[in-house]
């Protein structure tokens, strides 16, 4: 199906959800669209799927992959990470996890390295 509208709806549906305090089904709405924001289109060993994300991949700064990358590129923003979670639907753990290896790549220790790094060429 259509991902982009599945998404609309959701997000719609989080919302409504939300303002009546049905908290149960809100936080059932959160994780699907948690799910669907994590599934990548044309995965597996077809087109665009892994030979195509490993030259993305190289041609990354600092070897990041596309995730790593987006959330290094949010991080340099300023948003915390239950932003970023927010923002792409993943768990602030995920996030947490993503964020690691950004520090081990591009070679810092802190979010303040990771904006000075992005905002320079490699």
């Amino acid at each position: 199906g259509d991902r982009a509208a599945a998404m609309d709806r959701l997000r719609a549906a989080a919302a409504v959800f939300d303002v009546c305090g049905m908290r149960d089904v809100h936080a059932q709405t959160v994780r699907a669209q948690r799910r669907l924001g994590v599934r990548v289109p044309g995965g597996g060993a077809g087109k665009g799927g892994r030979g195509a994300r490993a030259k993305a991949a190289a041609e990354a700064p600092f070897g990041l992959s596309p995730r790593e990358l987006e959330i290094a590129g949010l991080v340099a923003e300023g948003c915390s990470n239950q932003q970023i979670a927010e923002r792409l639907y993943l768990s602030v753990r995920t996030v947490e996890t993503h964020l690691t290896r950004v520090f081990a790549k591009i070679g810092v220790s802190s979010r303040v390295g990771v904006a000075t790094a992005m905002q320079r060429p490699e």
